[in-house]
C-alpha cells in the first residue's frame, strides 16, 4: 500500500509539473490531416470495394485522424491505363486494379493469367504471400508504382451466348479479352478470336452480336447480368487484383505513417480474402438458383486443359522462367504430393545463372513422360514430374534430397548442371537408397563414387573422357595449351584428367589459372595466359565466369582459340556474350544437337518439342544435350521399373545395371550401365559446337 501511495504521489507531481510547463490540451495544435484518394476499377459491392472501405477506416483509426482515405470508383470515361498513370503522377494515391490491366508495364504479372495454372484458392494465397509474390510487387517500383498487396479477384469462368458442349463450338467464336497477351493466347489455343472491348462498350457489343462470350468471375457476373447468357463453371483461370500506391505519395509520408498504411493494408488484405470467398459462394448459389450455370462435360474440360497446356511454355521467357519455376515449386503440396501417381523429381538450378540448363533437363523429362504416360505410364500408374530449385548451392540441394526422401512414391531424382551439388549429395542419396540420374553434371567422382551398390547413373559427359576430348581439340591447334579452370570439385576433376592426358603425351600446359565460382574479374588471368604465349585455352567454368572471360579475351588482337567445357551452355551466355563471340573462336563440348540432325528419332522429337513448347526451328531448342540426355534417361528408368515390377529403387537399380539394349535418341545403347561402369557415354559420343546467332551448331557446319 505504501508503495502504491508513493507511486501515485510521484505521478501526480509529474503531471503537475507537465501542466505548469506545457500548454493546456484545449490549446494544443492538432497535426494536419492528409487526405488521400483511393480509386477502384471494380464495381460497387465487390469484395475489393468493401476491403477498400475497411482499409480507409483502419488508416484513419491507426493514424488517429492524421490520414484519411476517400474511396471512389473509376469513371466510365477513364481507362485503366489513365488510372495507372494518375497513380504514377501522384494525382491518385491508391488504386485497386486487375493484374492483367497492369501487365503491359510488368509482363511477369501475366503469370496470374495462365490457364489452369491454379487449381484452388490456397495455392493462390500461398503465392501472394511468398517471396516470389513480394518480388512481383517490388518490380512495380521500376515503373513508378508501389505494389502494396495482392487481392483475390476469384476464379474465372466462361459466359457465352451459345451452348458450349464440345470443342468444335469454340471455333471462330469472339470472346472479349483484357490487354493480357497470355489471355489472348489462351483463347487462340481454343481456336477462338480474342476481341478487346472496354467495359463501357461491353453491353452494346453483346447486344449487337459482336461478341459471343467472355471470361468472368462470379462476383463480376452477379453485379452485371445480361439476358441470353449462360455461365459455364470452367475454373480455367484466376483474376488477381493489386492494391497499388503512388511512390510520390509514399515519399511525403513519415516513417510512422508508412508503417500505419502497411499495417492497415495487411489487415484489409486478410479481410478481402475472406469476403471474396464468401461473396463467390453467395453469387454461385444465386446463379444456380436462376438456372443459368452449367458444369462443362469432363471431355470438354480435359480438351480445354490440353489445348491450352502449351500457353505457359510459349509465354515462359516473356513472363520469366525463374518466376514461373518459383511459383510452380511454391504451389505444390509437398506434404501430400500426388499420392495416386508415381513421381520423378528434378533437383537443379531453375532460377539462377544456369536456369536454362535446368529448363532443358525438365523438357527432356517432360517429353519422355508424355510418351510414357500415353502408353499407360509405369506399372499402370501415371508418372508426375516435380521440381525443386537448388541455385547451384550444395546446402539447398541437400535440403531438396531430404524432401524427396520422404516421398513414398518416388522413382528417382534427376540432378542438374552443378557437379559440386551432386558430389555433396552422394552420401545422403546412398543412405536413403535414392536413385539419382545425372543428365548433365560431369565430375568423374559422381559416378566413380566408391559406393556399392552405386545408385548414380549418368547419360552425360564424364570429365575423365572430356579432358581427353578437349585436349585433343586444343592440341589440334597448337601444343601451346593453357588452362583456365574453376576452383571447385568440377574444376579439380577436370584438372586431374587434363594433367594425366598431357603426361601421357609428355607435355605440360604453358600456363594455367584458377578462378573462384562466380568470379567476375578475369582481366589479369586472361592477360597472363596471353602473355605466356598460350595459343589454345581449355576453359572449365559456368556462364558468369565465361562471360567475363570472353569479354576480356576479345580485347586482345588474335586471341587464342578457346575449347570450352559445356557449363556455359546452360545459360544465356551466348546472348550476353554476343559481341565478344564475334572476335573469339570458341568451340564448346557437346554430345548432341538437333541442328542438322537427320536421324528419324531426332526429327520426331524435334516436332514434338515444337508442338509442346512453341518453338519453330531446331536452333530455338535450349541446351539440346541436357534435353537429349534427360529424355533417354527417363525412358531407361521406365524400362527398368517395369522389369523390376515395383517402384522400389533398389530393385530398379539392379535392373538398370542389367539393361541390355535401348534404342535411344542419343544412340543405340548396348549394356549402357553394365560392367561396373554407370556412365553410358564415352568420348566417342562427344562433338564440338560453335555459336552462331546465339544458337549452337556442330563444328562440321560451314562457318
Amino acid at each position: 500500500m505504501r508503495y502504491i501511495f508513493i507511486l501515485t504521489a510521484l505521478l501526480m507531481l509529474l503531471n503537475g509539473c507537465d501542466s505548469q510547463n506545457s500548454p493546456k490540451t484545449d490549446h494544443m495544435e492538432e497535426a494536419p490531416t492528409q487526405s488521400l484518394k483511393l480509386v477502384l476499377s471494380s464495381h460497387e459491392g465487390s469484395a475489393s470495394s468493401e476491403a477498400a472501405q475497411y482499409f480507409a477506416s483502419l488508416v484513419k483509426e491507426k493514424s488517429k485522424g492524421e490520414l484519411t482515405v476517400s474511396t471512389s470508383f473509376k469513371t466510365d470515361n477513364t481507362s485503366e491505363r489513365e488510372l495507372i498513370a494518375s497513380v504514377q503522377n501522384g494525382d491518385v494515391d491508391f488504386a485497386v486494379i486487375s493484374s492483367s490491366k497492369i501487365s503491359y508495364l510488368s509482363p511477369a504479372l501475366e503469370l496470374f493469367d495462365l490457364p489452369f495454372f491454379f487449381t484452388n484458392q490456397q495455392q493462390v494465397k500461398q503465392v501472394y504471400s511468398s517471396p516470389t509474390g513480394r518480388q512481383l510487387l517490388s518490380k512495380l517500383n521500376e515503373d513508378d508504382i508501389h505494389g502494396v498487396a495482392f487481392w483475390d479477384g476469384g476464379f474465372k469462368h466462361l459466359v457465352t451466348t451459345f451452348p458450349l458442349e464440345s470443342a468444335s463450338q469454340f471455333d471462330g467464336r469472339r470472346f472479349r479479352v483484357p490487354e493480357s497477351t497470355t489471355i489472348r493466347q489462351q483463347f487462340a489455343s481454343w481456336s477462338s478470336l480474342a476481341i478487346p472491348v472496354s467495359d463501357e462498350m461491353l453491353t452494346q457489343a453483346f447486344t449487337n452480336g459482336d461478341l459471343d462470350g467472355e471470361e468472368i468471375t462470379l462476383s463480376q457476373l452477379s453485379a452485371r447480368r445480361m439476358t441470353g447468357q449462360d455461365i459455364y463453371l470452367t475454373h480455367h483461370g484466376h483474376q488477381t487484383l493489386i492494391l497499388i500506391m503512388s511512390p510520390k505519395t509514399k515519399a511525403k509520408l513519415t516513417q510512422l505513417q508508412k508503417e500505419t498504411i502497411k499495417s492497415a493494408a495487411n489487415i484489409a488484405t486478410s479481410f478481402q480474402y475472406e469476403i471474396a470467398r464468401r461473396k463467390d459462394n453467395i453469387a454461385l448459389a444465386n446463379l444456380k438458383e436462376e438456372g443459368i450455370t452449367h458444369k462443362p462435360a469432363t471431355p470438354l474440360l480435359d480438351w480445354m486443359k490440353q489445348a491450352s497446356s502449351g500457353v505457359m511454355e510459349q509465354k515462359r521467357m516473356y513472363i520469366g522462367t525463374a518466376i514461373i519455376e518459383q511459383v510452380l515449386q511454391g504451389k505444390e503440396n509437398w506434404s501430400h504430393l500426388h499420392p495416386d501417381k508415381l513421381i520423378v523429381a528434378l533437383d537443379a538450378d531453375m532460377i539462377g545463372g544456369s536456369a536454362i540448363s535446368g529448363l532443358s533437363i525438365r523438357r527432356g523429362i517432360e517429353l519422355a513422360l508424355d510418351e510414357i504416360n500415353q502408353n499407360g505410364g509405369v506399372l499402370g500408374k501415371e508418372v508426375k514430374l516435380v521440381v525443386r530449385n537448388n541455385s547451384m548451392v550444395p546446402s539447398r540441394g541437400l535440403d531438396n534430397i531430404k524432401v524427396f526422401a520422404t516421398l513414398p512414391n518416388l522413382l528417382a531424382v534427376f540432378s542438374g548442371i552443378s557437379s559440386p551439388v551432386v558430389l555433396a549429395e552422394l552420401e545422403l542419396l546412398h543412405e536413403h537408397k535414392i536413385l539419382m540420374l545425372a543428365p548433365w553434371a560431369a565430375a568423374t567422382p559422381i559416378v566413380s563414387n566408391g559406393q556399392s551398390p552405386n545408385f548414380v547413373f549418368r547419360v552425360s559427359v564424364r570429365d575423365e573422357y572430356a579432358a581427353q576430348f578437349l585436349l585433343d581439340g586444343a592440341l589440334g591447334v597448337s601444343e601451346k595449351v593453357g588452362f583456365l579452370l574453376v576452383n571447385n570439385g568440377w574444376g579439380r576433376s577436370n584438372f586431374e584428367g587434363l594433367t594425366k592426358e598431357m603426361e601421357k603425351r609428355s607435355l605440360a600446359p604453358v600456363h594455367m589459372e584458377w578462378f573462384d565460382w562466380g568470379e567476375k574479374n578475369m582481366e589479369n588471368k586472361v592477360k597472363n595466359l596471353v602473355q605466356k604465349g598460350v595459343e589454345s585455352i581449355i576453359f572449365v567454368g559456368n556462364s558468369v565466369e565465361g562471360e567475363k572471360f570472353v569479354s576480356h579475351l576479345a580485347k586482345h588482337p588474335n586471341p587464342p582459340i578457346v575449347f570450352s567445357h559445356w557449363g556455359i551452355t546452360g545459360s544465356e551466355f551466348a546472348h550476353r556474350s554476343k559481341q565478344a563471340l564475334k572476335a573469339v573462336d570458341l568451340r564448346v563440348l557437346q554430345t548432341f544437337t538437333f541442328v542438322e540432325n537427320d536421324t528419324p528419332a531426332a526429327k520426331v522429337l524435334t516436332q514434338k518439342y515444337h508442338q509442346r513448347y512453341g518453338t519453330r526451328d531446331e536452333s530455338d531448342i535450349y541446351a539440346p544435350s541436357g534435353t537429349a540426355h534427360a529424355y533417354d534417361l527417363m525412358h531407361m528408368l521406365a524400362i527398368a521399373a517395369e522389369k523390376a515390377g515395383s517402384a522400389d529403387m533398389s530393385a530398379i537399380q539392379k535392373e538398370l545395371t542389367k539393361l541390355e539394349r535401348y534404342d535411344g535418341l542419343m544412340k543405340q545403347y548396348l549394356s549402357p550401365f553394365g560392367r561396373g561402369m554407370q556412365d553410358a557415354l564415352t568420348a566417342e559420343d562427344y562433338l564440338f559446337a560453335f555459336y552462331k546467332d546465339g544458337s549452337l551448331y556442330p563444328l562440321k557446319s560451314d562457318r
